[in-house]
Order: structure tokens, then C-alpha cells, then sequence
């Protein structure tokens, strides 16, 4: 549930390994603006010369723990040119409070640290590819 604060808010990450890059996002814009569920997420892979194909038929599921916080992301993209699976496993996060503007209340911006694994294909090319990456998504703060 994206809808708790009044600011904009996302999910995006990135990885790479050779000559193939895997970009993905979603923009959660404020209530009053948009219809969130409206608003399409994007994944795309790119090679050596440029995009190789991209999708917003997109699907972007957070695995949290205990306390709320991401262990894995699993991002889904599927068009006639781009058929791909993600799963970033999450080693590392860094919490910013957001503690002024529209989202000082009880946010907290998450940048990730972790490891993607991508299978599928782009434009009939079949990807495979591991390695580090980032991903940045938000949360409410924890009950101290």
C-alpha cells in the first residue's frame, strides 16, 4: 500500500554484467495528482548498442522481513519484445528519515545494496546475467 503519505514516491534498480544493463522503476505519485494505479512501471534491458527491449506490462513485488524492511525484490516484464525475470536479493540498505517536505511523516527512503539474477529474453536474444546492483524503494518507519 503505496497510498500512506502525500508525497512522490518509487521503486527503481539496476544492474549489469558484460554488455547487457536491466533498468526497472515505478513513480507513486501523490493522491491528488495521479491515480497510482494508473501509472505503469517500467523494465528495460539494454545492450552494447542501446535497448534491446522494454515493457510496462510490469510487475514489482517486495519480500519483506519482520520488521517491514525488503529482503528480495522479484520484478516481472513482459512484451512482443522483452520477456524477463529479476530477483534482487538485498545485502545492504542505508534508511534515510525523511523528516521535512510531504513525506515527514514517518517515511523512510531505503537505498539497497544487493545481487540480481535475470533470465528471459529481449528481442529474441536469451539474457542471463548476475551480478551487484541498487534499488531504492520507501517505507514507514518502524514503531520505535
Amino acid at each position: 500500500n503505496w497510498g500512506f503519505w502525500k508525497g512522490v514516491s518509487w521503486q527503481w534498480g539496476q544492474t549489469q554484467q558484460g554488455d547487457l544493463s536491466l533498468l526497472y522503476g515505478r513513480v507513486f505519485p501523490p493522491a491528488d495528482a495521479a491515480d497510482a494505479d494508473r501509472i505503469p512501471g517500467f523494465v528495460g534491458v539494454l545492450g552494447p548498442d542501446g535497448p534491446l527491449g522494454y515493457a510496462t506490462n510490469v510487475r514489482i513485488t517486495e519480500t519483506n522481513d519482520t520488521a517491514g524492511r525488503p529482503t528480495a525484490i522479484t520484478i516481472t516484464g513482459r512484451s512482443p519484445l522483452l520477456d524477463v525475470t529479476a530477483t534482487f536479493r538485498v545485502e545492504s540498505r542505508v534508511a534515510t528519515s525523511m523528516s521535512q517536505g510531504p513525506l515527514a511523516n514517518g517515511v523512510d527512503f531505503l537505498q539497497l545494496r544487493g545481487t540480481y539474477a535475470v533470465t528471459g529474453t529481449a528481442r529474441g536474444r536469451p539474457i542471463r546475467l548476475s551480478g551487484p546492483g541498487a534499488a531504492e524503494t520507501f517505507r514507514t518507519r518502524p514503531a520505535p
